[in-house]
């Protein structure tokens, strides 16, 4: 049933949010007290040894498995309170902002129900009176209609968000009432070695589809890196990396270990570690597995663990930027850096990194489109100055991108002198070109690069090479602007929100 307009002006989209919040705070308090008993079991066991010990150690892994599982579920649900209180408080604002344009500019009625009605005739008429009578019958009629459009489109927004919350608490009803799993032949069979993984994201993701949680669970264990393969549930692979990460920050290796403190010390509740492994990870900013939009950055020469705080700040403008362009519709923004970046710029003149890191890329926007809930999302990958060139390496000789656009910024060059010559697997060639936006900010000095060394072939925000220019604030004369394209109130960052939200 359709709510009322005083139910309306009750609801409280923020305690969503706060809820959500609430439930992710509770689950790290958990996660901590479970961290803690586990090694105050092990350590009992040093010392305490037989069959009670056995015992008391098996008793502690089912108990382990069911909080690991219940913990994915309470985040399932955060999940969905954040989003619902995104959607549905915007559909919410939509009706309550056309009720008071009906009633305070218009002089309209607006009923509890959402019905609209005009002022009564005046009498005895005149001309002037009539005129206005069909004009706020007329009035009365369109707001009608949009009130009604918007009450139906908040009500099935209510609708779709109870029912996953129904599918989600049911699931944390299961796990509280459930036994410890037994494995299957196809775990058992990989277990002991007589079997792999699949080696392609989407027969990836058909087998762990089919997994209990328990089987889950023992396979990470098996092994810890798990959560870095593409194709797995983007919050599957966010719980297991956060417990890896912690494993990592103890390595001995003091400067890698750093590396991922810094990682850890950037990780917010809105966020998902999709991929933490060989130096590298990859970060998204609101879930690519329930979004309509999903964009992945590409950073460039120098970017690693240590420089994550920087790559992240541009990852959050860019998925604000896209927010404003569309407030109603879910979008993530991932900071891919799953690759072995140029450590300096004398490097970058190699195309070694970026053909070494091109079939990353493509296993990654693979993995994306195989983990995805619903309709296929809008994807579209950025690459800023040498992330330009992986992607450039990743769309042409015969590569190809499951994307929907490109998007270079400040770009050395994407080994290409045309756009006819890079490749996306759902666009035909013919409309490439329409689907490839490219920037360079007027004193950016990566434009030399193209144009008097041309390394890495033509410039692709030269408007001879075909792509869909746009351009941003010009900044000033020094290395600095070329970092400036995702600072607040340049052009540049519009123009990337209006990209990633697609048409």
């Amino acid at each position: 049933m359709r709510p009322t307009v005083s139910q309306l002006r009750e609801w409280s989209p923020e305690k969503l949010r706060t809820s959500a919040s609430e439930l992710i705070e509770i689950d790290r308090q958990i996660e901590v007290l479970g961290d803690d008993s586990g090694r105050s079991v092990d350590a009992v066991r040093e010392f305490w040894q037989g069959q009670a010990s056995s015992a008391a150690a098996v008793l502690w892994s089912g108990i382990s498995l069911s909080s690991s599982r219940l913990s994915i579920a309470v985040r399932v649900v955060a999940d969905l309170y954040g989003g619902a209180a995104n959607t549905i408080g915007v559909a919410r604002k939509s009706v309550l902002d056309l009720v008071e344009e009906a009633t305070l500019e218009h002089g309209l009625t607006v009923s509890d129900s959402g019905a609209v009605s005009a002022p009564a005739p005046k009498q005895p008429w005149n001309v002037a009176d009539v005129m206005q009578d069909s004009e706020n019958a007329t009035a009365a009629q369109i707001f009608q209609q949009k009130i009604s459009t918007a009450l139906t489109l908040l009500d099935d927004q209510d609708n779709r968000a109870a029912t996953a919350l129904g599918e989600a608490f049911r699931e944390i009803g299961s796990l509280l009432g459930s036994q410890p799993d037994s494995l299957g032949r196809t775990v058992v069979d990989i277990l002991d070695g007589r079997s792999t993984l699949p080696g392609t994201p989407a027969e990836l993701h058909r087998l762990w589809e089919t997994l209990s949680p328990g089987e889950k669970d023992t396979l990470a264990r098996w092994d810890p890196s798990i959560g870095s393969l593409d194709g797995l549930p983007a919050l599957d692979r966010d719980y297991y990396n956060r417990r890896y990460l912690t494993v990592l920050e103890r390595l001995p290796d003091r400067t890698v270990a750093a590396g991922y403190a810094a990682v850890h010390g950037e990780l917010r509740p809105d966020m998902f570690l999709l991929s933490v492994t060989d130096g590298h990870a990859v970060v998204a900013v609101g879930n690519p597995d329930a979004a309509d939009n999903v964009a992945t950055l590409v950073p460039g020469t120098g970017s690693g663990l240590s420089g994550v705080g920087g790559d992240l700040q541009r990852t959050k403008a860019m998925y604000d930027a896209a927010v404003r362009t569309a407030p109603t519709e879910a979008t993530s923004v991932i900071l891919w850096s799953g690759y072995d970046s140029p450590p300096g710029i004398p490097d970058a003149a190699s195309d070694l990194y970026a053909n070494s890191a091109a079939p990353r890329l493509d296993s990654f926007q693979n993995g994306l489109r195989a983990s995805h809930d619903g309709p296929p999302s809008h994807n579209v990958v950025i690459g800023h100055s040498y992330g330009s060139t992986v992607v450039g390496a990743a769309t042409t000789r015969g590569a190809s991108l499951d994307v929907d656009e490109l998007v270079f910024v400040a770009s050395p060059g994407v080994d290409a002198e045309r756009v006819n010559e890079l490749s996306l697997d759902r666009v035909d060639a013919a409309e490439v070109a329409r689907h490839v936006h490219s920037t360079t900010a007027y004193w950016d000095p990566v434009q030399l690069i193209p144009k008097i060394l041309g390394i890495h072939g033509f410039d692709p925000s030269d408007p001879e090479f075909g792509a869909q220019v746009f351009t941003g604030s010009p900044g000033e004369p020094g290395i600095g602007v070329h970092s400036d394209y995702w600072e607040r109130g340049n052009p540049a960052l519009t123009e990337l929100g209006r990209i990633i939200t697609g048409p």
